[in-house]
């Protein structure tokens, strides 16, 4: 036989069903920095949540993925409207 090449099928990534983002992942995924998020989030263009145990000083913040979405997608509507 000749050189048989087989490939595994393709499938879809599952990072796109994904909720919530850290900053790291928000950044990864949209080039949003931390302070732009938050910057966002207090006026109340995104959402956000923070995770902390009861009595905890630090805790961790995640970033609602459909919000920013929803937040680029008006972007681009506006964006011949200036």
């Amino acid at each position: 036989m000749k050189n048989q090449i087989t490939t595994a099928p393709i499938t879809a990534s599952s990072d796109n069903d994904v909720e919530f983002v850290d900053s790291p992942g928000a950044f990864r995924r949209f080039c949003l920095r931390r302070t732009y998020l938050y910057e966002l989030e207090r006026q109340g263009l995104i959402h956000g949540v923070s995770l902390r145990k009861k009595g905890a000083l630090k805790g961790k913040k995640l970033w609602v993925v459909a919000s920013i979405r929803a937040y680029l997608a008006e972007q681009m509507e506006n964006r011949g409207a200036g």
